[in-house]
């Protein structure tokens, strides 16, 4: 009987075996490392120089091709989200140091890019909120940003070295 039993045990557990199943699947795994955006400032500046007050209103304009220049560099053909915004240019550290009147004047920027570009050729106007695709330049994603804008003087503007904040943001 003990024999029989052995059989019978064999026998089961034999057949669990032919009926055990295994499945398997293999899948890739992936990353994509983005290049971190980076804003250097590379020349000129946002200078509007001397203007000799003569009582008379009028609008100053400084070219974007004569102002700030910005390169931006990123992940190349990716699209990044350009913001700017500009203070009044006001006077009142100068009229803090050697008295006077205070004053402002609003700047109203004006900026442009010139793709992978260096030079200014063949400008494009931004609105803040823009959305650009980076240019591939050797794998790197590079932009040039131009600078420039226009300010307006009062007849009674106060006398005094004016001076303000321009803000340039970048996202992905």
């Amino acid at each position: 009987m003990k024999l029989f039993n052995y059989v019978v045990l064999f026998i089961y557990i034999t057949q669990l075996n032919l009926y055990a199943q295994i499945s398997s699947q293999s899948m890739q795994a992936s990353v994509n490392m983005i290049k971190p955006l980076a804003i250097t400032a590379i020349g000129g500046e946002i200078d509007f120089s001397e203007i000799i007050l003569t009582g008379t209103p009028r609008n100053i304009v400084l070219s974007p091709q004569n102002g700030k220049i910005f390169k931006v560099e990123g992940h190349p053909n990716r699209n990044i989200i350009i913001t700017f915004s500009s203070q009044p240019l006001t006077n009142s550290q100068w009229v803090s140091n050697f008295g006077g009147t205070i004053g402002t004047i609003n700047f109203s920027p004006s900026v442009v890019h010139t793709g992978a570009n260096s030079s200014y050729s063949n400008p494009i106007s931004i609105t803040s909120g823009s959305s650009i695709t980076l240019p591939n330049s050797q794998g790197i994603g590079n932009l040039y940003i131009w600078v420039g804008g226009s300010i307006s003087i009062a007849a009674n503007q106060p006398h005094g070295d004016y001076i303000g904040t321009f803000n340039l943001t970048v996202s992905y």
